[in-house]
């Protein structure tokens, strides 16, 4: 008789789950299972989701989420394309390798919950685990904002007094290039002899939509490209190319008024003081602009916001931090670490319909 190994294993570790409560306020049926540990010190939290008749199996080893699914019923199991790098291969091999440890470990859980759970907070490294802390509390000692808070100040005053700045009464491509080579000049000053529009080619997305195709200073030309968004999928706007997305500066159109102004945003956080410096350029200007997210923006450049601390590819690692800031280390607050708990006679009967294929 054929044997399925992995299915069969799947088979067991369902039954041990359906013992233990789903988290709560989750849609779907899901549980946070025991950790897989890959070597001494790197422990790896599992995740299952019980959907249509369907377990759904995930891996979360730094910088990869590696996940499989299994078909109640089924003895084939499928794997998810892993589309960045990691230091392993999201096939049978490394399931084979994970799950005898999940299903030994959730035995453990079940056969008492209490002493598993104490076992866990115990033993679970620091750099296992995540939480939050101010930002300004990651950078060395001697940095106090990511910005001198002389610009910190510009910038709030700028953004404070460009609110009652009287807006624009039309709009042109040569308008909104100039805008956009003022902030240039402010950030790059290696753009500084080139002209607005060679400076919007050298830096900006690409993806113009037509607008570098427009009259420079036909106002109803750019008014009607404009309104009718035939710039839509386009990134006329980002101005800098960054990812996701960099620095956009975007005309806005008041219908009750009849006038222009602008919208600034700023997405990567590698790009905020440059951006910073180029919303305090356009308001010595005078130009009527708004910047989305503007407290955001000055707690990131202040540091005075939270970031995440934790394994994963863009948090804080606990590691670095505490070779560089161990000072700090005592400021992290901690996220509470999923326990696994018996389950509630309440939710047996979701884990029962979720076991259903569609649901019947």
């Amino acid at each position: 008789m054929k044997r399925y190994p992995l299915p069969s294993r799947l088979r067991r570790i369902l039954k041990l789950l359906e013992k233990a409560e789903p988290l709560p306020d989750q849609t779907d049926v899901c549980w946070s299972g025991p950790f897989f540990i890959s070597r001494r010190g790197k422990w790896h939290p599992s995740h299952f989701a019980l959907y249509n008749g369907t377990l759904y199996c995930r891996l979360f080893i730094p910088p990869v989420s590696y996940g499989a699914s299994w078909k109640l019923g089924s003895n084939d199991m499928e794997f998810e394309r892993v589309f960045s790098g990691g230091d392993y291969g999201n096939d049978a091999n490394l399931w084979k390798w994970a799950l005898p440890q999940v299903e030994r470990r959730l035995k453990s859980a079940v056969d008492n919950f209490s002493r598993y759970n104490r076992h866990v907070e115990r033993h679970l490294p620091l750099s296992c685990r995540s939480g939050k802390i101010m930002r300004r509390l990651t950078w060395p000692k001697n940095i106090k904002s990511a910005i001198p808070a002389r610009l910190i100040r510009a910038l709030e005053n700028v953004l404070r007094e460009t609110k009652d700045r009287p807006l624009l009464r039309k709009m042109t491509l040569a308008q909104y290039l100039d805008t956009a080579a003022v902030a240039y000049d402010a950030a790059f000053k290696e753009l500084r002899s080139f002209s607005p529009c060679e400076k919007y080619r050298k830096k900006a997305d690409g993806r113009d939509g037509g607008m570098l195709n427009l009259p420079l200073h036909d106002g109803k030309a750019f008014s009607r490209w404009f309104r009718l968004q035939k710039w839509a999928g386009c990134h006329p706007w980002e101005i800098v190319f960054g990812h996701p997305h960099g620095i956009m500066i975007s005309p806005r159109y008041h219908e009750e008024s009849d006038r222009w102004s602008y919208r600034m945003w700023v997405d990567a956080l590698g790009w905020y003081a440059p951006a910073a410096r180029m919303a305090i350029a356009l308001g010595r200007c005078w130009i009527p602009f708004e910047l989305q997210d503007e407290k955001n923006v000055l707690d990131a450049l202040k540091g005075i916001d939270e970031v995440d601390v934790g394994p994963a590819l863009y948090m804080t690692h606990y590691d670095d931090l505490k070779e560089q800031r161990p000072d700090a280390l005592s400021d992290i607050r901690w996220d509470p670490i999923a326990l696994l708990i018996p389950i509630t006679p309440a939710q047996r009967e979701r884990i029962a319909w979720a076991a259903r294929p569609n649901g019947r």
